[in-house]
């Protein structure tokens, strides 16, 4: 399996439902590291059912994808988003 692959699907589907919840576009969203990403949504909707648990959901995130791709630094995920481009 491609982790940075995996990483870009559920940044995707994490920034349209932050976009939808804040009635922007995804684009209109500032560039987030993957994990803060995943802490700002349940920090908006995380009390709905909608949403797994926290500790669950974060748990397989970074078992699939690995703690570097989630928290690392921005500008080396960009810089390896646009190699694999």
């Amino acid at each position: 399996m491609d982790k940075q692959l995996a990483a870009r699907h559920i940044r995707k589907n994490v920034e349209r439902r932050l976009a939808q919840l804040l009635g922007c576009r995804p684009h209109d969203l500032p560039r987030m590291r993957l994990g803060t990403l995943v802490h700002f949504l349940f920090l908006l909707i995380g009390d709905q059912e909608e949403v797994g648990g926290f500790r669950t959901s974060m748990s397989g995130i970074l078992q699939l994808v690995g703690h570097e791709i989630v928290w690392g630094d921005e500008e080396t995920e960009e810089a390896t988003s646009e190699v694999i481009n």
